[in-house]
C-alpha cells in the first residue's frame, strides 16, 4: 500500500508571488495565443518589451532579493532561481535586439517562463517553506503585501484575442 505525500500548503506570506506567477503564466499564454494565431512578431516584440518593463522585470529583481534572504548561504536553489532569471532577461534582449523577430525565439521564452514559473511554484516554494526561518518569512509576507502591487495589462492590440493581427 502506498501512501501519497499530501501536498504542502502555500504558506500566506509567498500568496503575493503566486498570484504574480498566475499573472506571468497568462502573459505565457497570451504569447502562445498569439504565435497560434498568426499574430504579427513585431507586435509580439512591443508586447514582450512592454511586459517585461512593466511587470517582468520588477518581479524577478524582487523576487531574487527576498528569496535569497529567505534560502541559506550558497543554496542550490538560489543559484538556479538566479541563473534561470538571467535566462530569461536574455531571451527577452535577444528579442529586443533582433531586426526580424524570430518565432521560435518567442516559443522559447513562452516555454522558458512556463516551466520557470511551474519550478517555482511545485519546487521552490515548498522547499522554502521548510528550510526559511518561520518569522523571516513571515516579514517578507508583510512586506510583499505593502510593496506588490496587483499587475495589470493593458496592452493594445489585444493580439491573443483575434486571428491573424497584422
Amino acid at each position: 500500500m502506498t501512501t501519497a505525500t499530501k501536498p504542502l500548503k502555500r504558506d500566506k506570506s509567498l500568496i503575493p508571488l503566486s498570484r504574480e506567477h498566475h499573472f506571468g503564466l497568462l502573459f505565457c499564454w497570451k504569447l502562445k495565443q498569439g504565435l497560434a494565431n498568426g499574430t504579427s512578431l513585431e507586435i509580439m516584440r512591443q508586447y514582450i518589451q512592454y511586459f517585461w518593463k512593466n511587470v517582468l522585470k520588477a518581479h524577478c529583481r524582487e523576487e531574487e532579493i527576498i528569496l535569497k534572504r529567505l534560502l541559506p548561504k550558497d543554496d542550490v536553489m538560489s543559484a538556479r532561481l538566479h541563473e534561470e532569471h538571467q535566462l530569461i532577461e536574455a531571451i527577452i534582449g535577444l528579442i529586443n535586439k533582433q531586426k526580424t523577430v524570430n518565432t521560435s525565439l518567442v516559443a522559447t521564452l513562452q516555454q522558458d517562463l512556463t516551466d520557470h514559473i511551474r519550478w517555482e511554484e511545485r519546487e521552490l516554494f515548498p522547499y522554502l517553506q521548510t528550510v526559511a526561518d518561520p518569522e523571516e518569512l513571515s516579514d517578507v509576507g508583510r512586506l510583499l503585501e505593502h510593496d506588490l502591487q496587483e499587475p495589470k495589462d493593458e496592452f493594445e492590440p489585444a493580439f491573443w484575442e483575434n486571428k491573424k493581427v497584422a
